[in-house]
């Protein structure tokens, strides 16, 4: 795929237009590369084949993030020297050199710091806030309670993730630190519609106004590109049209070049269908590899991360045999356009050991209607 199609082009014309597109859109960058975010329950090794990649971003979800949501931070005193003190404990185990200089990725998934991409949690921190923090609405009519109810979420989940960052931070001090998955993801923005209730302009707000800070705060932007759907010509059933998910990855990519504050841009992309797409587990086809590692460079991103998660060496000797296979000429032509493939380079490198992930089915919204079925 040398250039977006005239479809993709359409469906993201919205974003270009509405606010003009960053410069970065219009073509590749001088430099890209394609690096990996390989963990296991047990050290493993993988044979790049003559692909220069490095396999230094390591995290997950350390340290304290209670999956029934912010309430639980708020509502107990102790909860930041524990949150500390697990960070240390995790870091300890899972990135054990003081001196580690790659980069450390942070995943949570249960609660964001947007409201309305949080929606298993509004129950619960509305009853808290209404029951322990009275405080805040005392004095005020119930018309403005929701919006106090909000404004309290989003300042407690800052204060969260500021925090967060920097117990990392003192105890990698040459690390970069980010998160996995912000900006928010969604399909269905980038290809017209709402998600959550939330329009591309609403999109936009979030991450410009609500959320600038975060763009401060991180050293690297890590939006997710999974492979929420396959993609297939003609489109039918579950197989969506290679177009709208051009127009997904664009629109990830080109959003977080938006708000990068020049800051690197490294998507994560897996060789796998995600657990939601229906197609769980299944290695990718040629189109979604082709998307998943070319649009992003032709989006403005410095690179893209293959991330993956072994707990078996079956699982393990799986991936090597798709990717030496189907993808490894694929990543090599991304990362070295124009050279010879078959450069006899040897390189293997190991898996990290690390926490298995959340596990968390973060595409979550549902198919409009009149997508479900594409004609």
């Amino acid at each position: 795929m040398k250039s977006f199609s005239e479809r993709a082009r359409a469906l993201f014309a919205i974003a270009l237009v509405a606010v003009g597109a960053p410069s970065a859109v219009a073509g590749p960058g001088a430099g890209y590369d394609v690096r990996l975010s390989i963990q296991s329950r047990n050290s493993g090794q993988i044979k790049t084949r003559g692909v220069n990649m490095l396999n230094d971003i390591i995290g997950g979800a350390l340290g304290l993030n209670p999956a029934a949501g912010p309430h639980l931070i708020a509502g107990d005193p102790t909860f930041y020297p524990q949150h500390q003190a697990k960070m240390v404990a995790d870091l300890n185990i899972v990135v054990p050199d003081a001196n580690f200089s790659g980069i450390i990725q942070l995943d949570y998934e249960h609660w964001w710091p947007c409201w309305e991409w949080s929606p298993n949690v509004q129950v619960a921190w509305t009853n808290y806030i209404k029951t322990s923090r009275t405080d805040l609405l005392n004095g005020h009519p119930t018309g403005e309670w929701d919006a106090i109810i909000q404004a309290e979420y989003k300042k407690t989940v800052r204060t969260y993730y500021e925090n967060t960052i920097g117990y990392v931070r003192a105890a990698r001090p040459k690390a970069r630190v980010t998160f996995y998955g912000l900006p928010l993801r969604s399909y269905w923005i980038f290809n017209g519609y709402s998600d959550y209730g939330v329009d591309l302009n609403k999109y936009r707000q979030i991450h410009e106004q609500e959320m600038s800070w975060y763009f401060s705060l991180v050293d690297v932007i890590c939006p997710s590109i999974y492979p929420v759907y396959k993609v297939g010509s003609p489109p039918s059933g579950n197989i969506q049209d290679p177009a709208g998910n051009e127009a997904y990855i664009l629109g990830m990519v080109s959003e977080s070049v938006r708000y990068s504050l020049g800051k690197p841009v490294y998507p994560f992309f897996m060789l796998r269908y995600h657990p939601s797409s229906g197609y769980g587990n299944e290695f990718v086809n040629p189109i979604n590899l082709r998307q998943g590692l070319e649009i992003p460079r032709q989006a403005g991103a410095a690179g893209v991360v293959i991330w993956d998660f072994f707990y078996t060496e079956a699982e393990l000797n799986a991936w090597q045999s798709f990717y030496d296979a189907s993808a490894r000429d694929t990543v090599y032509n991304v990362t070295y356009p124009g050279f010879p493939t078959d450069l006899p380079v040897a390189a293997t490198i190991s898996t990290n050991v690390s926490p298995p992930p959340p596990q968390v089915a973060d595409e979550t919204a549902a198919i409009p209607a009149k997508m479900k079925v594409q004609k």
